[in-house]
């Protein structure tokens, strides 16, 4: 039998946000990246925590379990095979028998007359037929809807990452010989709100640092995942997971390169169709 999303998770079916959520954050911290087939079941992690902690679709997945546990395999019905017909005996003369035409039993054409009735649909049947037609127009348009949140949270959950790991290269990488370009650089990438908020961080933590100890950044993304919230990241604000390897090379370590892997949060956010980083925290 095939694991459940539960699972996956190492919780039960009864399992609270809560629970979900400290069992994510678990299998997160047990990540490390590049190691073998890693990625593959981080996201495995990812997507099932997504279900789950969403009501919708943790209901829907629910009910698909019940139904593959009650499911049955059905046997195709014995069915005998046809009887082929017999053939003829040698030397016997097949007979076909035609029916015998006759016009003495035809029934007469309908006559036109006062006699005939109009076949009438009560007005209450029309009535039904109206409003079945309503709710069919009304579910169309229901499940277009539905769909169409469906594709933009599958869009969101593809795009959203993408956009966090091309960011999060200029935002954590710098040079002490271009802190101001990489600055600016970096602000691009980022939602009007909280550029200002970025740059007063990198002018009265990173340039003066970077300046005296000759600091050089690199940024390196090594994995990334959208972080399950149980909500709609179709509408327009995905919290991102990234695993950043920042090598530095400064007169601090007597410019020998020391690298560190960094877990960060970015929260990101849809902006006029482009996706921009509202948000950084460690994680």
């Amino acid at each position: 039998m095939n694991p459940t999303l539960y699972d996956v998770l190492g919780v039960t079916p009864d399992a609270g946000r809560d629970q979900i959520k400290r069992a994510w954050h678990d299998a997160a911290d047990r990540f490390e990246p590049g190691s073998g087939g890693s990625s593959a079941q981080f996201r495995l992690f990812n997507e099932a925590a997504g279900v789950l902690l969403d009501p919708e679709r943790r209901a829907a997945y629910d009910e698909q379990l019940t139904v593959q546990g009650r499911a049955t395999p059905v046997s195709e019905p014995d069915v005998a095979p046809a009887a082929e017909s017999a053939p003829a005996p040698t030397g016997a003369v097949a007979t076909l028998t035609r029916p015998t035409k006759t016009t003495e039993h035809l029934a007469p054409p309908p006559v036109e007359g006062p006699t005939r009735r109009k076949r009438t649909v009560p007005v209450a049947v029309l009535a039904v037929l109206g409003l079945l037609a309503a709710v069919g127009v009304g579910l169309a348009v229901y499940l277009g809807v539905d769909y169409q949140r469906a594709t933009a949270y599958e869009d969101a959950l593809d795009q959203a990452p993408s956009a966090a790991e091309r960011a999060a290269v200029a935002v954590l990488s710098y040079d002490h010989q271009s802190l101001t370009a990489d600055r600016n650089a970096a602000a691009k990438f980022l939602t009007e709100d909280y550029r200002a908020d970025y740059v007063d961080t990198f002018n009265s933590l990173v340039t003066d640092n970077a300046a005296k100890t000759k600091a050089k950044v690199t940024a390196e993304v090594l994995a990334s995942a959208a972080m399950p919230q149980g909500g709609d990241e179709g509408d327009g604000e995905v919290p991102v997971l990234l695993f950043v390897d920042q090598t530095t090379v400064s007169t601090a370590s007597s410019g020998e390169p020391t690298t560190a892997l960094n877990r960060v949060r970015f929260d990101m956010v849809k902006v006029d169709g482009s996706w921009l980083v509202g948000g950084i925290t460690s994680y």
